[in-house]
């Protein structure tokens, strides 16, 4: 069964996350899990939600 995360990140240190990202790959593959969406521009079509980043993550079934 396929699952996913849908993760809203505000980033306030750029370091800190710069290095935060060099590991989050290895972590998140160890597990079976990919990323499906990482970052980039984003548009809200409803509702008031305006996310700064938006990362999606699935699990091994979501090919």
């Amino acid at each position: 069964m396929a699952a996913y995360i849908i993760v809203e990140v505000e980033t306030t240190d750029e370091a800190l996350m710069a290095e935060y990202r060099k590991h989050t790959p290895g972590a998140i593959a160890k597990f079976g899990g990919k990323f499906i969406v990482r970052g980039g521009k984003t548009k809200t079509l409803e509702g008031g939600w305006v996310p700064p980043r938006v990362v999606v993550l699935g699990n091994s079934s979501t090919t």
